[in-house]
């Protein structure tokens, strides 16, 4: 079994960066606005989270009960799916919303799947110490996976809108094959929940009773809610910076790719250093500290389209980058074995829902009319103005997650 369980993490040094490939990343608004209003673009975006919520829970569940392997194989086979229906949608909006439910069913799949998965495979193997540092080192890798297929889909987007998801098919089926020879790692006595999905729901849901595990699932809303609306609005803003209009972008998407990949390059550099500053600073302080940055920069975003605020654009990934890893170590260890994914996937779930909600507002505040620069600076406002109450309660509030130690390597 060791040989299988070693060969599980250097598959899974592949598999996680393949599962990050955003070849279509710097495209999709653009892509979806050729086809689509701006109001439906929205709502497409609102349909994705709405479904990643449905499927948030069930899929930590599946992986927590039946096994984490299979999970990880169906995300994979939905990743793939999903870029195939994008390519084949035309102007049909009921193809898109499908292709967006694939794409929510992956991710909803990978979310707490995949660091159970490693976290189990090296308890397997007594390497549990490890888990912190080589989950700092693989989101750097993942993040530089995405930085460069980012790129490559700005590039192929400037040809043609409809390449990067060509190319986003050929990695999903290749992440695929990456699944389909990973082995199931062993658990131990409290490796899988006890009694049916509704006695998991609510084992889970009693540990928000402690107040840092409360407090931790606050921040995720907000950081989710927060880490999506640079990226939501950043290809419309690169296009009214350049003076192009959405539905006939020349220069943007290969400016919007190159963008991509400088934010995923800072946010490969910063998950690098998230367990560095956890140790210095403490993980409240420094989960705090990135949320003030990215809250800025949709601060930047609403006040002026000017090409000095693309720049910052670069420094959008490094709060999910950070977050990601301490949140992770931090709410782990305090879990058993066979909750960890259940209760990762509600984190994931309430942040998804909570952003859900917010593009159904914007897409209720757009109406009918079109994405020029006023009406998205206008959106954007009112992204800045709950930023700044969300971080003011969270800020009032963090001693919840006291006593904030930070130890080396996994407690």
């Amino acid at each position: 079994m060791r040989p299988e369980l070693e060969r599980n993490l250097r598959l899974y040094g592949w598999l996680l960066p393949g599962t990050r490939l955003l070849f279509w990343a710097p495209v999709f608004f653009l892509y979806f606005s050729r086809h689509l209003p701006l109001d439906r673009v929205l709502l497409l975006g609102s349909i994705y989270y709405v479904a990643v919520v449905a499927f948030e829970v069930p899929s930590g569940y599946l992986s927590d009960r039946v096994s984490r392997v299979t999970t990880l194989r169906l995300a994979a086979a939905a990743q793939a799916a999903s870029s195939a229906a994008f390519l084949l949608a035309g102007d049909r909006f009921w193809a898109f919303a499908l292709a967006q439910m694939l794409l929510a069913f992956s991710w909803a799949s990978l979310s707490g799947t995949d660091t159970a998965f490693h976290l189990d495979t090296l308890a397997a193997l007594g390497r549990e110490d490890e888990y912190a540092m080589r989950e700092a080192r693989l989101a750097r890798n993942a993040y530089l996976a995405s930085a460069a297929s980012a790129l490559t889909g700005g590039a192929a987007g400037a040809l043609e809108l409809r390449l990067p998801y060509a190319l986003a098919l050929a990695g999903g089926l290749a992440t695929l094959l990456i699944a389909l020879r990973l082995r199931e790692p062993p658990r131990v006595h409290d490796g899988h929940p006890e009694g049916g999905f509704r006695a998991q729901l609510h084992a889970c849901l009693a540990h928000l009773r402690s107040a840092p595990l409360a407090w931790l699932f606050a921040y995720v809303v907000l950081m989710t809610t927060l880490e999506h609306i640079p990226y939501e609005f950043a290809q419309p803003y690169v296009a009214a910076v350049l003076g192009e209009p959405l539905a006939d972008a020349q220069r943007a998407p290969l400016l919007a790719g190159l963008l991509t990949a400088g934010f995923k390059l800072a946010g490969a550099l910063a998950a690098g250093r998230a367990i560095r500053w956890r140790s210095a600073f403490g993980a409240g302080r420094t989960l705090l500290g990135v949320t003030i940055l990215q809250g800025a920069l949709i601060a930047a975003m609403a006040a002026i389209v000017h090409p000095l605020v693309l720049p910052l654009l670069l420094l959008r990934s490094v709060q999910p980058a950070v977050s990601n890893v301490i949140v992770n170590v931090e709410v782990a260890p305090r879990l058993a074995r066979g909750q960890r994914a259940t209760f990762l996937s509600l984190f994931s779930l309430a942040g998804r829902l909570g952003y859900g909600a917010v593009l159904l507002t914007l897409a209720a505040l757009a109406g009918g009319g079109g994405a020029d620069p006023a009406a998205i600076t206008g959106l954007l406002r009112w992204c800045a103005a709950g930023a700044a109450l969300g971080i003011a309660a969270l800020a009032l509030t963090r001693r919840a997650l006291e006593p904030d130690p930070a130890p080396k390597g996994f407690r």
